[in-house]
């Protein structure tokens, strides 16, 4: 191997993980759109969840009686 493709072969390989790199850190800091829809798909789930522990710990008769209403 001569010396001229050793170096050309050291610049490809420094360029290489250069480009890596900065693609590692990127990924990292930058903030994804699916962490606010995410958040928003929880909040929605925790308000239907605090209806259902209200239905469930609602007194049964009383229950009973809106159901025979509707």
């Amino acid at each position: 191997m001569h010396v001229f493709e050793m170096v050309a072969i050291i610049v490809v390989c420094s360029l290489i993980a250069g480009i890596i790199n900065n693609a590692i850190k990127a990924k990292k800091n930058s903030p994804t759109a699916m962490d606010d829809e995410t958040a928003r798909k929880i909040d929605q789930l925790v308000e239907r969840i605090e209806v259902l522990e209200r239905v469930v710990t609602d007194d049964q008769h009383s229950l009973r009686n809106e159901i025979d209403k509707l």
